[in-house]
């Protein structure tokens, strides 16, 4: 009885911890590829993420693009990232495919939103949104907050 005790106060000792301060999550280039790479005609995919910004460089056909996006806000489990670049610069922003589906859940032609329910990882932590989020080189380390 002694030792269910200790177990449940190390417990609510690790939840109170989890409320207060967040549950950190690491989001990695390879896991923005991967799911890039699902959505059809996408293809050599590669992203870098650095501290300031995300750099996305893949093929859609024959059409080679690069795309530079910056962090601006966040809503929720989302974060809203500035277009600063997309090469070829005479591309079509309104036939930008590869904002139309996950890990992407909106755009404008000067804004993209990242959802991170698409990552199962994310999923694991049911409740709460974005607190806060680093971008350090290769990796986003997002605080959900419970």
């Amino acid at each position: 009885r002694r030792s269910v005790v200790i177990v449940l106060n190390k417990f609510k000792q690790k939840l109170s911890d989890m409320s207060k301060n967040g549950v950190t999550i690491p989001v990695k280039p390879i896991m923005l590829e991967q799911l890039i790479k699902r959505q059809t005609e996408q293809k050599d995919i590669k992203v870098e993420i650095t501290s300031t910004k995300i750099v996305i460089k893949g093929t859609v056909g024959d059409v080679s693009y690069k795309i530079k996006l910056k962090p601006a806000q966040m809503e929720k489990r989302m974060i809203v990232f500035e277009i600063e670049s997309i090469q070829p610069i005479d591309v079509n922003r309104d036939d930008m495919i590869i904002f139309r589906n996950p890990p992407f859940s909106g755009y404008t032609k000067e804004t993209v939103k990242m959802d991170f329910n698409s990552w199962d990882i994310v999923k694991k932590v049911p409740v709460g949104k974005i607190k806060t989020y680093e971008m350090n080189d290769g990796v986003i380390n997002l605080t959900i907050s419970l």
